[in-house]
């Protein structure tokens, strides 16, 4: 994985405040297998795979797009004449509502019933299902939130399969000090997963020798932040970290814009054209951290990302409404990593196949995110292993807009590091943009 994932933190923790079940935000180790050597849903011109998502459960917005995603993928392949003149039909759309039992359910009913080649689009706060596809060795393609996903070797998240938040400390303090940060803060929810997010962050930045002068990880979901925000008013703060979901962090750029405050503010959630529209007045020099190359690289730098230029091209073709949707880029990579597998395959396809051929992949990009090493081996797989450099690409609201921040050179959107400094060193050549 490229970085840690401390949106999928605050989004994750979201889901565990407001009272849910949250069994699949824990750490687990699973049996698992390399993959069949079966083809279900294999026909001579068409291959079947099936869709988990919560579609109608809480946070559903969060989720459901990930399908939207797959849909205009393979309707852009299919476009093409297929892969090996098969189309790809995403003939099972299952929805989880959320519930991490519900989704071992319907996994169940994919493998059992439906006969799926694969489970392309997972998009769900609790992967209830993951440990019981990764045994039946079914390609399983979606959007990390949660450790589900992780020591399977049949199932790929988008970015990788590790969550893994120490890893975004360099990107923390090189943005702190770019910002001429001489007091920050760090707010959390009381919650494990929000709370562990921002507690690395200030453990690293502290040791990369900044000064974290106010810190609180055991924010009350849907509390008022005044309290908090005139803390940090005492403490002369001139830059906030959040690991809060969106909601929490409007409330406190109301509360700082409210109490007179002038602030920097990382939020690790909330890279949203919707959310932009309506809270823009309160977002003016928000930074946001984004995994992919962002939407709005595709104007600021013509031509340097033809795969984002696709994906926009092909989503105001197929699905217009959910072009700038991160959950729905999520679900176009999904689609895009097990038709790349499904194109490495020689000779006839197996599930077994498909999953060794992607596991093959040392640096697999697709043209919008930074490499991810599939093949490493069990110490070093993004299956197992968050591996270097980390790189993360920035956003700024600027007048109402999302801008591209902290661009190295003339346009490479993505900043990267080591574990051991706070100064960018070189991306791997062939990250997009470099």
């Amino acid at each position: 994985m490229s970085r840690s994932r401390r949106g999928a933190a605050a989004l994750c923790s979201i889901v565990a405040a407001v009272g849910l079940v949250a069994a699949g935000c824990s750490n687990s180790t699973n049996d698992t297998s390399s993959g069949s050597n079966a083809a279900p849903g294999v026909t001579a011109t068409q291959i079947n795979v099936g869709s988990i998502a919560n579609v109608t459960g809480p946070l559903s917005s969060d989720f459901a797009p990930v399908v939207n995603g797959v849909e205009a993928y393979f309707s852009m392949v299919n476009a093409a004449g297929g892969v090996d003149g098969r189309k790809l039909k995403l003939a099972y759309q299952t929805d989880d509502q959320g519930s991490s039992s519900t989704d071992l359910t319907v996994a169940q009913k994919l493998v059992e019933q439906d006969h799926v080649f694969a489970v392309v689009g997972v998009g769900t706060p609790f992967f209830g299902g993951a440990r019981y596809l990764a045994s039946q060795g079914t390609p399983t393609f979606g959007y990390v939130v949660s450790a589900d996903w992780q020591y399977k070797p049949t199932v790929f998240g988008a970015f990788g399969s590790l969550l893994a938040y120490n890893t975004g400390v360099p990107a923390d303090a090189y943005v702190a000090t770019q910002l001429g940060a001489k007091s920050i803060a760090v707010i959390a929810y009381n919650v494990p997963q929000s709370a562990a997010a921002c507690q690395a962050a200030v453990t690293g930045m502290r040791q990369f020798g900044l000064n974290v002068s106010y810190v609180d990880l055991n924010f009350p979901f849907g509390s008022d932040p005044t309290a908090d925000v005139l803390q940090m008013k005492n403490h002369n703060v001139d830059l906030m970290y959040t690991c809060l979901d969106v909601t929490g962090n409007v409330a406190f750029a109301r509360a700082i814009q409210q109490n007179g405050l002038t602030m920097h503010q990382v939020w690790f959630s909330g890279y949203d054209r919707g959310t932009l529209q309506q809270y823009g007045s309160l977002m003016t020099g928000v930074y946001l951290l984004v995994q992919h190359v962002p939407f709005e690289a595709a104007l600021a730098f013509p031509g340097v990302y033809p795969a984002l230029d696709t994906y926009i091209k092909e989503m105001q073709k197929y699905q217009p409404a959910f072009t700038y949707d991160e959950v729905a880029m999520t679900g176009w990579i999904s689609a895009q990593e097990f038709v790349t597998g499904l194109k490495m395959v020689k000779g006839k396809l197996t599930q077994k196949k498909l999953v060794a051929a992607f596991n093959s992949e040392t640096a697999y990009t697709g043209g919008l995110q930074p490499p991810v090493d599939w093949a490493g081996g069990k110490d070093v797989s993004a299956h197992w292993a968050a591996i270097p450099p980390y790189c993360a690409s920035y956003v700024e609201v600027q007048n109402g807009q999302f801008v591209p921040a902290f661009v190295q050179g003339q346009h490479s959107v993505f900043v990267c590091f080591n574990l051991k400094s706070d100064n960018p060193i070189p991306p791997n050549p062939v990250t997009p943009g470099a």
